[in-house]
């Protein structure tokens, strides 16, 4: 399902206090900043850290990916990780380095975000946490009572010597 404004208003409808990945500004939102990407002033990459959604721009040619940042005491990702940093331009700019899941549901993501959101009032959160094999920190942006951004940060591997 592609992201749409109308996937954004089902969203709000379902739960807007939950939700609250959704801020209003005159040009974005948290969601389209997470799972969309966006530029500032045509020559920053903001956000975009959705494999889905930099699979389909890929796909169709509006992604260039240069590269990944791999992981201590590894030369190249492993086709069983779910979380890299990666470098890519896009709409004529360069995003220096990027991370974000690969393999998991926008739903998935939506979930962890707002929860972590929840759990702090905090301007920024970094939460700690474990999933399968994955030590990572999930950093999470408030602007005022809603996300600015969310991502995870690969922090560390049981798999790592």
């Amino acid at each position: 399902m592609p992201f749409t404004s109308s996937n954004l208003n089902y969203l709000n409808t379902k739960n807007p206090k939950y939700y609250s990945l959704v801020y209003y500004r005159p040009d974005s939102c948290g969601f389209e900043h997470v799972f969309v990407g966006e530029t500032r002033r045509g020559k920053q990459i903001l956000g975009l850290h959705n494999w889905v959604q930099f699979y389909l721009q890929e796909k169709r040619n509006q992604i260039d990916y240069k590269g990944y940042v791999t992981r201590k005491n590894k030369s190249r990702p492993e086709k069983d990780d779910h979380v890299l940093s990666i470098q890519f331009s896009w709409k004529g700019s360069v995003k220096p380095i990027g991370s974000t899941f690969i393999g998991v549901s926008p739903e998935f993501e939506f979930s962890l975000y707002t929860v972590i959101f929840l759990l702090s009032e905090e301007r920024v959160t970094r939460e700690t946490v474990k999933i399968e094999e994955y030590e990572l920190q999930m950093v999470v942006c408030r602007h005022g009572h809603h996300i600015g951004t969310a991502y995870p940060v690969l922090l560390s591997t049981s798999g790592e010597d």
